[in-house]
């Protein structure tokens, strides 16, 4: 079975997931995923909750006490131990790969995540002079774009899509995915090649050089609030979020705070209140034109005290297949 690194530890897999890392074959893994054969038996009756994943594409989760049942409506149901280390794949007819190997990444390993304590939220993150930093928006909201860029600009990527926060008095942000997911015109602008590998519409530009790339755990110095503006004039510019309406802004960006019940919803919102107090929440303004990525990573660069390798995101690198 392929063995991975994801969030700092190892994923063993009965098939491959080129968006990750290889692993060393010897090291233990942390998480074992297989298909399992036939059909789940016995299914718990407590519907947690449930949400739309895409037009039409509901996911909802079932917990009995001693394991979660995550149940897709095109990629089949996912069966999570209570430990969090075992997930069983219950395949319906004919599924696409690419987009199982996008639910286990995200909503199903965020819910294992979340059982060993860790708090998971929706965005990307790069690591600057030693720290990391996450970009938190809705979708289409340019997370990916910007941690590109920096990347593209010296910054080291740590994760794309799912957000992995420790509960550490220093909270830490667990590296996950080896690229991050463009849309077309932002990948071009950043100089991809456009016969990259499509997912979901998007180009998925990988990194392969490890020099650009997070494989350790990273403190995390800050947390943006993407807050895109139509005056292209304007400067990037951010300003901090006091700890309540922080809290409550980060409760809307976790990758499964709307699966889960109100018992771990409160939970949840206990864990990023105490997020808030050891990390610092921005607003970043930031012109939607692609012509102010330089400037973004520039001030990025600047506040978190880095140095960036190249002067301009543009094409200078381009990422790899």
């Amino acid at each position: 079975m392929p063995v991975y690194s994801l969030f700092g530890a190892a994923f063993r897999s009965d098939f491959p997931f080129p968006e990750l890392s290889p692993a060393d074959d010897a090291t233990e893994a942390r998480w074992t995923f297989c298909r399992a054969d036939g059909v789940l038996a016995g299914r718990p009756q407590s519907l947690v909750g449930e949400e739309e994943v895409n037009t039409g594409v509901r996911v909802r989760l079932y917990d009995d006490g001693a394991r979660l049942v995550v149940e897709f409506d095109d990629t089949g149901t996912f069966e999570i131990t209570a430990r969090g280390t075992e997930l069983r794949w219950y395949a319906p007819e004919a599924p696409r790969m690419e987009d199982v190997r996008q639910d286990l990444l995200g909503r199903v390993l965020a819910l294992a995540l979340h059982q060993a304590g860790v708090t998971t939220l929706h965005g990307s993150a790069v690591e600057i002079g030693g720290e990391a930093v996450a970009f938190l928006a809705p979708k289409l909201h340019g997370k990916s774009t910007a941690a590109a860029a920096l990347v593209n600009s010296g910054a080291r990527l740590v994760a794309d899509d799912l957000v992995a926060v420790t509960s550490d008095t220093q909270p830490h942000l667990l590296p996950s995915v080896i690229g991050v997911n463009l849309w077309r015109d932002s990948a071009a602008h950043l100089g991809a090649d456009s016969s990259m590998e499509t997912v979901g519409g998007k180009l998925r530009v990988r990194w392969d050089d490890s020099a650009r790339r997070v494989t350790e755990p990273s403190p995390l110095a800050a947390i943006y609030l993407l807050v895109p503006v139509s005056d292209l004039s304007a400067q990037v510019r951010r300003s901090r979020v006091p700890s309540v309406e922080a809290t409550v802004a980060l409760l809307g960006q976790t990758k499964v705070g709307g699966l889960l019940g109100a018992a771990h919803r409160a939970d949840l919102l206990v864990a990023l209140a105490k997020l808030v107090e050891r990390v610092p929440v921005f607003r970043l303004e930031i012109p939607r034109s692609f012509a102010q990525l330089d400037s973004l990573t520039s001030s990025m660069f600047e506040w978190h005290g880095g140095v960036a390798t190249i002067p301009h995101a543009r094409t200078d690198v381009r990422p790899q297949h």
